[in-house]
């Protein structure tokens, strides 16, 4: 008896191996992917209330494609005004650095503030700010290719990002049914799983969407108490400039404090640099880990944690990655728990 049992232990770690191997494969095929893959995921978890009352009027394939158009559009239509408005600003600033930074402006800052002689006579015996200025448009340049690249890759990413978001929407009952029969889980088990899931990411998205709403308000509200020029659009750009990691909002407060310095308002420039450093850049970290904490019923240390190590690990996409695998480590440690406790009843 002893032959043949041994020969079913290896062939199931024969199995085990190769389904190990093939998951590791279909792993390194789907890294390239992971960002966009994460964020259709998400998205189709917020658009499905939207996607299944079209259902009701039209055709799966049709309620999908209209679904995944309404999400471009409300995706696009702000990410388009950014760029339009970032290279307008870009452009303004350029001829404004050509028309008035110059040596002859530092001298003249320098005689305004007498204090400032001794800082530039220092630096200009150490650096020649004209070649420095000349190597850095050099790097610029040699950056451009690499600027583009990056361009083209994030549209490459969007653009699957918005087809996985079809198909996540047009086929989410065989996606489900597919789940349910690989799952090692109950039935019931894989629904309270997927649910926490779905939970987590609605949290988190909505989380994300309210601070960056608070961080563009507190950045508008300030720039209309120290009268700077449309308060409104630059609060609306620092809501979705907020989307990026680390520069984010300083993209805005950041150039408009250094013109503030420039034109002589030390004290504006002192309170709006403080403003965007330590209130409206930081805030992220303390009311976004508290509202998906709250919405999750998680901890907030146990969701800040989650949430910049799904940045260190997965980049952008671990804004959503990090809380889902915590969500779903803690929905599979309580199946334990049950499992567990019903065995010693039982028994």
């Amino acid at each position: 008896m002893g032959g043949p049992y041994s020969g079913r232990q290896v062939r199931d770690a024969a199995l085990l191996l190769l389904t190990a191997l093939a998951l590791y494969c279909c792993w390194l095929l789907a890294r390239p992917f992971l960002s966009a893959i994460a964020w259709a995921l998400a998205l189709a978890v917020v658009a499905h209330p939207l996607h299944r009352r079209l259902e009701l009027f039209l055709p799966s394939n049709l309620a999908a494609l209209f679904s995944t158009a309404i999400v471009a559009i409300v995706l696009l239509l702000p990410g388009a005004f950014v760029l339009q408005k970032f290279f307008d600003e870009a452009r303004g600033g350029l001829q404004f650095i050509g028309q008035n930074v110059s040596p002859s402006s530092f001298r003249n800052l320098a005689e305004r503030y007498h204090f400032l002689g001794s800082v530039l006579d220092w630096v200009q015996t150490r650096l020649d700010l004209s070649q420095e200025a000349r190597r850095a448009a050099g790097l610029l340049a040699g950056r451009a290719t690499a600027v583009l690249s990056g361009s083209v890759q994030a549209i490459t990413q969007a653009a699957i990002m918005l087809v996985t978001l079809f198909y996540f929407l047009r086929d989410r009952r065989l996606l489900l049914a597919f789940l349910f029969r690989v799952a090692p889980l109950s039935s019931s088990e894989t629904h309270e799983l997927i649910r926490r899931v779905s939970e987590t990411i609605s949290a988190t998205l909505y989380g994300s969407l309210a601070v960056k709403l608070i961080q563009g308000t507190l950045g508008g509200l300030m720039f209309w108490i120290l009268g700077l020029p449309a308060p409104l659009l630059f609060g609306i750009l620092m809501t979705l400039l907020a989307m990026l990691p680390v520069v984010g909002t300083s993209l805005v407060w950041g150039p408009a404090a250094i013109i503030l310095l420039y034109k002589g308002s030390w004290a504006k420039a002192v309170i709006l640099a403080l403003w965007g450093g330590l209130v409206v850049s930081l805030i992220d970290n303390f009311i976004y880990p508290l509202l998906v904490a709250t919405g999750l019923r998680l901890h907030t240390l146990a969701v800040l944690f989650a949430v910049f190590g799904g940045l260190v690990a997965f980049g952008l996409a671990g804004v959503i990655l990090g809380p889902v695998i915590l969500a779903s480590a803690v929905a599979l440690l309580e199946i334990w728990q049950l499992r567990t406790k019903h065995k010693n009843e039982v028994s």
